[in-house]
């Protein structure tokens, strides 16, 4: 009886032994996976971010490529050599990887898991926008968003309503932003001077659509001149338009703007009284480029510098 007593001991102690080395190893598998999970999140919050930096220079896929690589950088160590691809000029893919170590679970022969993440942002157009201020361009003088050579160059537009050959053919116009139509003769333009100036110095409180009319303002309009004196230096959303018509929207009849687009603009220099009449009117600024928020992007629009950004995987 006592060599039973004493086998049984034996027995539980190698089952304890085995148990043990069971228990440990996978205590030493679930702390090092746990830290690996952690390190795999820390990686793909920046991818995330090195992508969405990256998507901002787009369509110019060198300097994206530079912007994505340099801040995956300064946000994680360790990285494996790797660089951004660029299915198209509006789409940027980035894939980070690196070698977590292990700590526990070596004593199990596993040294390192490597840990990686993906991440995928596309370059849209909006269609809707908010705080858009009364300027209208024509897109004729408007930069597209790939141009190469167009933004931040310093121009000096022109408008003139004296004739309907020179109101259509006007690089600039003001405009009344309330009662758009999609038909150019059921737009209103009744809202005065003092609220569209209101509009230039705070933008307009609500969301406005492309692919419509929207009325044109002329007059002396001496304090929207005064407006786009208050904010120079500062980044404009502005609808582009396509067609300028003198016979457009209804009554006051001063013709009206078919919108198809959104530009940025910055304002240089402040207008004199030289350049401010009810017929003519001269503005000099330079176009720049925009991210919008809160608006989803619209294909098959013509961008003209304001961009929409979004994470796709």
């Amino acid at each position: 009886m006592k060599r039973r007593a004493r086998d049984d001991r034996g027995a539980a102690l190698a089952f304890v032994v085995v148990f043990m080395v069971v228990f440990l190893g996978v205590m030493a598998l679930v702390i090092d996976w746990g830290s690996w999970f952690t390190e795999q999140r820390h990686l793909q919050a920046a991818a995330d971010a090195a992508t969405m930096a990256g998507a901002q220079d787009l369509p110019d896929t060198g300097t994206a490529s530079s912007t994505a690589t340099t801040y995956a950088a300064n946000n994680v160590t360790g990285l494996n050599s790797w660089t951004p691809s660029f299915p198209n000029t509006y789409t940027i893919d980035v894939t980070l990887t690196k070698d977590s170590d292990a700590i526990f679970a070596k004593f199990l022969g596993i040294d390192s898991m490597n840990v990686n993440a993906h991440a995928r942002a596309v370059v849209g157009t909006p269609g809707d926008l908010y705080n858009v201020v009364p300027i209208a361009i024509n897109r004729a003088a408007a930069c597209a968003t790939d141009s190469t050579d167009c933004f931040d160059k310093n121009k000096t537009l022109t408008f003139d309503d004296a004739t309907t050959t020179s109101f259509n053919a006007s690089s600039w116009g003001l405009m009344d932003l309330s009662g758009s139509s999609a038909t150019k003769a059921s737009c209103t333009g009744t809202v005065g001077e003092s609220e569209k100036a209101s509009w230039i110095t705070d933008t307009y409180p609500g969301k406005l659509s492309v692919n419509r009319w929207y009325a044109a303002t002329n007059g002396q309009e001496t304090s929207i001149r005064n407006a786009i004196n208050a904010v120079i230096g500062k980044t404009l959303l502005i609808p582009v338009y396509d067609m300028a018509d003198t016979t457009a929207c209804q009554s006051p009849a001063k013709g009206g703007y078919h919108v198809v687009g959104w530009a940025a603009i910055v304002i240089d220099m402040a207008i004199p009284n030289a350049d401010w009449n009810p017929h003519q009117k001269t503005i000099r600024m330079h176009f720049t480029q925009y991210i919008a928020h809160n608006v989803d992007s619209t294909p098959g629009l013509t961008g003209f510098g304001v961009k929409v950004i979004a994470l796709t995987e």
